[in-house]
């Protein structure tokens, strides 16, 4: 029997349900954010505030609300939170609804296909911003979600989406390679120092392994594009302050006797996460892919007179 979850439930109650789904998805995001880089269980403990290890009761762990109620501190020794927290939580819950306006909304299917549609995206774009923001605070892609992502995205085209395993296939090994052999290893034979960090090609990989070549293409253009731009401006702000955190050491910026090859503070403040922008080109494309490579082709159209 083809019945739509839309025609079971009124579209308003489902963008209300996958918000708050979202924000709660947000929040265990957040869990991941700040556990995975120190190496902790992002299952135990139990939520607490790291500075008075005070428990979080459940009624101050709702997402957004708490944060907003409690005007971003702990209700015990008024430390204040990150406001990473509440952006991270909003973000799901957006994304959650954008993903719900692409699938279940935008040509509504049956129930079994909407939902598990549904499911796969939003597994895609939650580890992109978890991943991203790792990044984006350590300087560290977790292999945790990129190398068990590129496994889904190729599972889920070839089984679920029924699009077919060779786009995903082709994407995931095409932008591994790309990115390895030019940006990682080839930038270091070339100059001596590694110009990308080993996580992004496995980045790439996974956004390939959803979204096929175009979208791995996609990500890593737009990307580019836009990380060029905002890290330019991160870069003068990092050297003008020197408040933002450094990025760590790698091997081959230190000799034998494990001291820095760069002695210039600057030059490691000028680095710049690729990670956050890959995902950022990667949920682009998801949501506005075919718009935005219109629009391009247009302008450039119009720019060379063809």
């Amino acid at each position: 029997m083809n019945v739509a979850l839309t025609d079971v439930m009124p579209p308003w109650s489902l963008v209300t349900f996958a918000a708050i789904f979202g924000a709660m998805w947000g929040s265990f995001a957040n869990v991941v954010i700040v556990r995975w880089p120190q190496g902790l269980s992002v299952v135990r403990p139990a939520s607490h505030c790291f500075s008075c290890q005070a428990p979080i009761r459940f009624y101050d762990n709702l997402p957004i609300l708490s944060f907003l109620i409690l005007q971003g501190r702990c209700r015990h020794c008024r430390t204040r939170f990150s406001p990473r927290y509440a952006i991270v939580e909003c973000a799901m819950a957006l994304l959650s609804v954008g993903v719900l306006q692409i699938t279940v909304l935008a040509d509504p299917p049956t129930i079994l296909f909407g939902l598990t549609e549904y499911v796969v995206w939003f597994t895609f774009v939650g580890a992109l911003l978890t991943a991203g923001m790792i990044d984006l605070e350590t300087y560290l892609l977790p292999d945790a979600i990129t190398l068990p992502g590129i496994a889904i995205g190729v599972l889920a085209n070839g089984l679920v989406l029924k699009t077919g395993w060779q786009e995903p296939i082709i994407g995931a090994i095409g932008g591994y390679a790309l990115l390895s052999l030019v940006f990682v290893h080839g930038y270091r034979l070339l100059t001596g120092h590694q110009g990308m960090g080993e996580g992004d090609p496995k980045l790439v990989a996974m956004i390939g392994a959803f979204l096929g070549v175009k979208g791995g293409l996609f990500a890593l253009c737009f990307g580019a594009l836009q990380g060029l731009i905002i890290g330019s401006l991160l870069i003068v702000i990092r050297r003008r302050t020197g408040t933002e955190p450094e990025p760590p050491i790698d091997d081959d910026e230190l000799d034998d006797e494990g001291n820095e090859l760069q002695p210039d503070p600057r030059f490691r403040k000028a680095k710049v996460p690729f990670g956050p922008f890959l995902a950022l080109g990667a949920i682009e494309y998801l949501f506005f892919g075919d718009a935005l490579i219109t629009l391009y082709l247009r302008g450039a159209a119009q720019l060379f007179g063809l």
